[in-house]
């Protein structure tokens, strides 16, 4: 088999540039390690899909790189479709009923809406992932969130998406769909991109139910139809779990080589 990897922009790794190509290389040795050729290349270089290939993984972002992705005619980890699914408010709109994740309203940034009164509460940019330290920022009443929004307005963002916060302690994961999780650990202000979870809670001995954030981790990643995913899930005082951010190809950052394993296998079983 001839599989097409697509690398990430380091515009879309903030602080995660290593890490990502880490994963990357990694699924493309084991891949080889298993007979198969391998063609790597950066996602501002996919303009032109090699011929004869017979599968593409992929960590790209941009709407350039994906709408080539997308007209190829072969099997594609993460299809296209589920990439855009993981941006805010798609996300937001699809998981809004699901009961796995806060309170949450896609809205523009002219001003508080009327009827959002529910403070502490995070605001994010609509349209993708946090690429620089104001994307998402931590609100803690109405004014805060009217100078928020008036920055996003100034940067070009006519929509944000508010989230309700939640209490609880924040653990981060790490999966590959039908394969369960590769890795989950607590979160703290030193391994964040941003030092955004200083606002969670920091417990003693955090602790979480591995079979409950796989079940959830992976109904989200079915809803979404994402395969290779990450995320943040705040767990509460009760257990329960609570999505509160789902990503498209996370760095794997503490688990690289059997992540890759699981993401080459189940690459390998897509024909």
């Amino acid at each position: 088999m001839r599989y097409l990897g697509v690398s990430r922009a380091e515009l879309y790794s903030p602080n995660r540039v290593s890490g990502d190509a880490a994963v990357f290389r990694a699924v493309a040795s084991e891949l080889e390690r298993h007979g198969h050729e391998v063609i790597c290349i950066s996602e501002q270089d996919s303009t032109v899909i090699p011929d004869d290939i017979d599968g593409i993984f992929h960590m790209a972002r941009s709407s350039e790189a994906l709408e080539v992705i997308g007209r190829a005619d072969v099997p594609v980890t993460n299809t296209v479709q589920a990439v855009m699914n993981c941006g805010r408010a798609r996300q937001t709109e699809i998981l809004k009923d699901s009961g796995l994740i806060p309170e949450s309203l896609i809205c523009r940034t002219g001003g508080v809406p009327l009827g959002w009164n529910t403070f502490p509460c995070w605001i994010k940019r609509a349209d993708s992932h946090a690429v620089e330290r104001d994307d998402v920022q931590f609100i803690q009443d109405a004014g805060e969130c009217n100078n928020a929004m008036l920055g996003f307005w100034e940067r070009g963002m006519k929509e944000c998406v508010l989230q309700a916060h939640v209490k609880g302690w924040l653990v981060k994961f790490y999966g590959v769909r039908g394969f369960g999780l590769a890795d989950c650990y607590a979160a703290t202000e030193k391994e964040g991109k941003f030092g955004l979870e200083r606002y969670n809670d920091q417990p003693d001995q955090a602790c979480v139910d591995m079979d409950a954030l796989t079940a959830v981790a992976e109904r989200v990643s079915a809803l979404l139809g994402v395969d290779v995913y990450g995320g943040d899930a705040v767990v509460g005082d009760d257990g329960k779990i609570t999505i509160i951010d789902f990503n498209d190809w996370p760095s794997f950052r503490t688990c690289t080589v059997g992540a890759a394993q699981k993401i080459a296998d189940l690459i390998m079983s897509k024909r």
